[in-house]
């Protein structure tokens, strides 16, 4: 009987499917089209969209999901990103590999909270993006051969992502990939000798499903940034990445720029895990 009301429960179209496809439909067209001071402030509407429509994917997979299980921690993860993502707005003042094109700007306070606004989506998306591939069994329960000195490995890496960041403020022509990995460095391994949920952990017992689904989550939704960005007629941002102008692009970014998301999506789960926001939010169906 369970199992019926669950197949009866997924049946249902859930409403945050049919409110964030709405959303995007009509936003997109938007953000596409307006050239007005404001369209910076379109950029959430639209990704709240993309949420709401993943959200309602994985609720329609597996009859549940992360923000009507668990709607607190949902909205927790909003001033979260902010704050993360403000940090690597900070380091991006020394190693400039993109800045910010608008047709007009208000006062410094106004750009400053829009942009704190629009930075919140960051962290939802990637872990609503995580949450539908790991609803997908063969990824949830990829596994091989385990990851052998994870102990040595757990104390070793924090020191390398001190170094990393050394290295990116110092020579941030060279060595600016290491930013999107610097986060991971220093506090996955944390997490690990905490007992807490992290990649090392699920390497050392040959769980390699988490690990897939980031590098999954990070390339789909930095894809859609980068698509709505392309076409944006306003407010978007321009990458100046050293060494990569000439490449070949997809959208405004510079094709090999897309490896950067799989350890960023990896970063970011390791400071969720890291801030206690959470752990794996996925039911399994």
């Amino acid at each position: 009987m369970r199992h019926i009301g669950r197949l009866r429960r997924r049946a249902r179209t859930p409403w945050q499917l049919v409110a964030g496809l709405v959303l995007v439909a009509v936003f997109w067209s938007v953000y596409w089209s307006w050239t007005s001071a404001y369209s910076q402030e379109v950029f959430l509407p639209l990704w709240l969209g993309y949420i709401l429509t993943v959200d309602g994917l994985v609720q329609l997979r597996t009859a549940s999901s992360f923000m009507t299980r668990r709607p607190w921690a949902f909205l927790a993860l909003f001033p979260a990103s902010s704050a993360y993502w403000a940090l690597h707005e900070l380091v991006n003042h020394v190693i400039r590999n993109w800045y910010y094109a608008a047709p007009a700007r208000h006062g410094r306070l106004h750009w400053d909270v829009a942009q704190g606004i629009t930075a919140s989506i960051v962290i939802p998306a990637l872990y609503e993006t995580l949450d539908l591939y790991r609803s997908v069994r063969r990824v949830r329960r990829l596994s091989g051969g385990r990851l052998p000195h994870v102990g040595p490995a757990s104390v070793v890496l924090p020191f390398a992502g001190v170094v990393a960041l050394a290295l990116t403020l110092a020579f941030p022509r060279e060595a600016f990939p290491l930013l999107w990995f610097i986060p991971f460095l220093l506090l996955d391994p944390l997490n690990y000798r905490a007992g807490r949920p992290s990649l090392l952990g699920e390497a050392a017992e040959g769980r390699w499903g988490t690990a897939a689904a980031l590098a999954l989550a990070g390339l789909t939704a930095g894809f859609f940034w980068e698509l709505w960005n392309g076409g944006s007629a306003g407010y978007h941002w321009v990458y100046t990445i050293p060494h990569l102008q000439t490449a070949p692009h997809l959208f405004r970014m510079p094709l090999l720029g897309y490896l950067g998301y799989p350890p960023f999506a990896a970063s970011t789960y390791a400071v969720c895990q890291a801030l206690r926001l959470q752990s794996l939010p996925l039911v399994r169906p």
